[in-house]
């Protein structure tokens, strides 16, 4: 039987884990911020998976997630591992095909704010004179360890 209400999830505001039932707990943490967690276990282990936070996920919302991640228990399925198999995949499938100049380029773009002026080209040109001939237009999940180890 459900605990909370929706009503109670937006007034607590003491520090504390407050359970909904079957798993479901809504963490309270010293600043206020209100987090969905849903306890299992498997394999005997306990797991602990994120749902999300409050007020972006609702009780209502927190409750069909939990739902769902305990039908994927039925079926034997960890649902922590399985949403962490889907991230990787869909991070992966973003980058396929993204060559390792156009990574290096973002990574560059990215950093070089912090760096002087000098180093950024430093960075640059020791790219485009030893690592590009050899792998900028190979795509990254397509470079190796001894690839690597040949440019270095």
């Amino acid at each position: 039987m459900s605990k909370l209400s929706p009503r109670l999830v937006k007034e607590i505001e003491q520090p504390g884990t407050y359970q909904d039932g079957r798993g479901l707990f809504l963490k309270v943490t010293a600043t206020g911020s209100k987090s969905w967690i849903f306890r299992y276990s498997i394999h005997g282990r306990r797991r602990d998976m994120g749902v999300g936070t409050h007020p972006d996920v609702t009780l209502k919302d927190a409750r069909l997630q939990a739902d769902k991640a305990r039908l994927e228990l039925a079926k034997g399925v960890d649902p922590l591992a399985r949403r962490d198999e889907l991230k990787a995949a869909e991070a992966s499938a973003r980058r396929r095909g993204v060559d390792f100049k156009a990574e290096a380029e973002q990574y560059i773009r990215t950093h070089s704010t912090s760096w002087s002026t000098k180093h950024a080209k430093q960075w640059r040109n020791s790219l485009t004179t030893h690592v590009y001939p050899a792998l900028g237009t190979v795509p990254i999940e397509q470079i190796d360890t001894n690839q690597v180890v040949d440019v270095l």
